[in-house]
């Protein structure tokens, strides 16, 4: 498996982020088409304000996302990386991608997607911490600086 930036990746992580997305991508689509869970807990009428505010949360997440590959991936200098997306939370690629799907939750009113989304978030956590423990022990006092400076979930300055 091709390596990209810097420091280690749970060997797992990549194949289990698969899942989640299969996983919820399928329980958001009986949800919002066929169960329609969500839709009758809140009626129509929210969907004319859930549309437009999962389609601004998926346009978000796939602006991080993007934002987030184009600067990572070039990293050939092994160093922090504290601007753009990276100045706003220490996990954009991740954080976009839990944009993504809570934009599709949120624009059908799918409540068990949400479910879906929780553990999804719970897992790309400790991904993250996986992550974070690597990136201390080959960047240091740098690094940890950079996390005091930025949260990690949080796109707002600190």
């Amino acid at each position: 498996m091709p390596r990209h930036g810097l420091g280690a990746e749970n060997p797992i992580n990549d194949r289990v982020q698969i899942v989640f997305v299969v996983i919820f991508l399928v329980v958001w689509g009986l949800d919002s088409f066929i169960l329609r869970f969500g839709l009758n807990l809140f009626g129509l009428i929210a969907l004319f304000v859930s549309v437009p505010v999962g389609v601004i949360f998926l346009v978000s997440g796939i602006y991080f996302v993007m934002k987030s590959e184009a600067v990572v991936f070039s990293n050939e200098e092994g160093k922090v990386i504290d601007t753009g997306v990276y100045g706003r939370v220490r996990h954009p690629m991740y954080f976009g991608e839990l944009l993504i799907l809570l934009g599709f939750s949120i624009a059908t009113l799918s409540l068990l997607s949400f479910v879906v989304w929780i553990v999804f978030f719970i897992f790309l956590d400790r991904m993250a911490a996986y992550e974070e423990k690597d990136l201390t022990r080959l960047l240091g006092q740098k690094y940890a600086d950079y996390q005091k400076r930025t949260y990690k979930w949080i796109p707002i300055k600190k």
